[in-house]
């Protein structure tokens, strides 16, 4: 991330002008080569498009550029629903076709797979709508007024709607932002019964209430509840203030319904990562599960549901397991842990599920896998349309 101080710093502003923008890449940036063939990434920008863009950061071999303006647009782009968009640093797909997104999307997946030796699967799909599919959502508040970030830096964009959060859940954050004066970050959840709750990161703050919110926490001292559940085919999950939680209202119960089908029957299945139990309770459906979650409180709220989840690091419980048939992971961003790639290995378990919020680490840790595993099924799950994020779905089984 880049601020405006940043940009003022630079002595010498290089402009390029009629840069072709032929390439996406993932981080949402456009991709073009200035006549030297220096490739420079520009945000707010799409395949297609012949652009102005100023350099604020070189690397030599590459750079990143701020977008001036649109010489030329790309037939892929279309009128974003959202006036700030141009501007806000949260939809970086926003002047996008939608299908040209997923498009997209397809292809940054393919070029991280680019080294895998085994022939890939058709990629699917599934698609969501871009409007208010948001449950959960942070933003920015100085002095009552909410709003997010221009993309890049620290200047505060003012909004009084965001057309991919849930309206109810965003009538919450500015409520109680202007009835607090807040200054600072709000984050918010809120389920399908309107239940919500919010985690508070205050500079400034005018304490008074919660206003709709079932509970708050204002840097880290709490006022109301604590969670709230999420009502999914296969059981309730709880989340707290700042428990991880998928973002897709429309998307959340067929997600967590394709995942575990992956999963064949009567199997003794191993989960890595399992939160509170989101996908937990699905797989309890398949067979014989043992779960584990690093984190404390998310692996308390899953027992409390009823879901045998162990408080352990996933190395050190996959290092006790002797056998299993299923090993399903659902690892942060940094993906799985070498340890953990080598006790599958030596588990050498019949299939593999792996869902995936970074297709550089999932590509990494399949490749990894790939002298004893396949993969037979390939899904993205548009999670986050009008954003250059990716959820995969991906079975793998053994060679």
């Amino acid at each position: 991330i880049y601020t405006m101080q940043y940009y003022s710093a630079i002595k010498k502003k290089e402009i390029i002008k009629n840069l072709e923008i032929t390439d996406t890449a993932y981080g949402g940036a456009g991709v073009g080569r200035s006549e030297s063939g220096q490739v420079i990434f520009v945000q707010k920008t799409v395949e297609g498009d012949i652009v102005e863009a100023e350099i604020f950061d070189d690397k030599k071999s590459f750079a990143f550029a701020r977008l001036i303006k649109i010489v030329k647009p790309s037939h892929l782009r279309v009128k974003p629903l959202c006036s700030a968009a141009d501007i806000c640093g949260g939809c970086s797909f926003a002047h996008i076709d939608y299908e040209a997104q997923k498009n997209i999307k397809k292809h940054i997946v393919l070029n991280q797979f680019r080294k895998y030796k085994h022939n890939m699967p058709e990629i699917k799909i599934v698609e969501s709508s871009s409007k208010e599919y948001r449950l959960r959502a942070t933003a920015r508040s100085r002095n009552g007024k909410i709003g997010f970030f221009e993309h890049g830096t620290n200047k505060l964009v003012m909004a009084e709607k965001c057309p991919v959060i849930k309206e109810s859940l965003y009538k919450k954050m500015k409520e109680f932002a202007e009835i607090n004066n807040l200054s600072g970050e709000i984050y918010a959840i809120e389920n399908d019964e309107g239940l919500s709750l919010a985690d508070i990161r205050a500079e400034s703050i005018d304490y008074k209430h919660i206003g709709s919110f079932e509970g708050v926490c204002i840097n880290n001292k709490k006022y109301g509840c604590s969670n709230i559940a999420f009502n999914t085919a296969y059981g309730a999950v709880q989340v707290t203030h700042k428990s991880f939680f998928q973002a897709n209202r429309y998307l959340l119960n067929d997600f967590q319904e394709y995942a575990s089908s992956l999963v064949s029957n009567s199997l003794d299945i191993v989960e890595l990562y399992a939160g509170s139990g989101f996908f937990t309770c699905a797989l309890m459906a398949k067979g014989r599960v043992e779960a584990c979650e690093y984190e404390q409180v998310s692996a308390n709220l899953g027992r409390q549901s009823g879901y045998n989840i162990k408080i352990s690091d996933s190395g050190i419980f996959l290092s006790k397991i002797k056998k299993c048939d299923c090993i399903f992971l659902d690892p942060p961003r940094n993906g799985a842990d070498k340890k953990v790639i080598e006790h599958i290995k030596r588990l050498h378990p019949y299939e593999i599920i792996y869902v995936s919020c970074n297709p550089i680490t999932l590509a990494r840790d399949i490749i990894r896998l790939e002298e004893k595993y396949k993969i037979t099924d390939f899904t993205l799950y548009d999670m986050y349309p009008d954003t250059y994020h990716i959820e995969s779905v991906v079975r793998l089984q053994r060679i």
